[in-house]
């Protein structure tokens, strides 16, 4: 990933750096607890769509960094909650711990007009998880007989996260839902989700830039990934 976000490094490391210092405690304090291991998408992908749809629309501060770090905290307490079978009780803590540290964040660091659709965003993660969970305890489910179905609340982070890093900058409704519509369509791609080959047009139409090939090169990227049978059905 650090090819594809070369631009973008300076700022993600910062935001790297940031994760570290409110996520940091004492090793003898949680013995056997372990933070999920991300691979490079996973680790970078939101803080990245944060921090590309902010400069898409002007802003390039400080604001933007605490966003994208805000973002990954919720990515990383939704896989902590996800993780039940290693013990209830600290899943379950851990994780809140998580989603508390996104909260004092916001309140910080200038963010917390946020909060709103934050909330909403968490509500949709437990309910998704939940579903899960119940899903899992009744056996694996399979759709139509091909795919198992995917976890949206990857999709429904993304989304968000291109929206609201955009809500930064000087951003108008028309913006607004090209944001939206391009965090959409990577949050299906990075959630291992066909999309049609003319999803890339929404990108192809931002003003020529590093924004606009930093994105095209995540969406080239994300749908590489996809199996051969779920590209051949475009």
């Amino acid at each position: 990933m650090q090819a594809l976000f070369h631009f973008l490094q300076p700022e993600l490391e910062m935001v790297r750096r940031r994760l570290d210092k409110e996520t940091s405690w004492r090793k003898d304090q949680f013995l056997g607890f372990v933070l999920p291991t991300l691979n490079e998408i996973d680790r970078d992908f939101l803080p990245a769509l944060v921090l590309l749809s902010a400069h898409g629309q002007g802003y390039f501060g400080p604001r933007a960094l605490s966003l994208a770090a805000v973002f990954q905290l919720i990515f990383l307490a939704s896989l902590i909650h996800s993780r039940v079978n290693q013990g209830v009780a600290m899943q379950t803590l851990m994780g809140d711990y998580f989603y508390t540290r996104f909260f004092d964040l916001l309140c910080r660091d200038g963010n917390l007009e946020f909060l709103e659709p934050l909330s909403r965003l968490i509500c949709h993660l437990h309910l998704d998880a939940a579903r899960h969970q119940k899903q899992a305890a009744a056996g694996p489910v399979v759709c139509g007989g091909a795919y198992p179905e995917k976890d949206s609340g990857r999709v429904s982070l993304a989304t968000e996260a291109s929206r609201l890093g955009s809500q930064l900058g000087k951003t108008g409704p028309r913006e607004t839902r090209t944001w939206q519509e391009i965090g959409l369509m990577l949050g299906r791609l990075w959630n291992g989700e066909a999309v049609p080959p003319h999803s890339c047009r929404v990108i192809a139409d931002l003003p020529p830039g590093p924004v606009r090939e930093g994105l095209g090169e995540i969406f080239l990227f994300l749908n590489g990934r996809l199996p051969v049978k779920k590209v051949m059905v475009l």
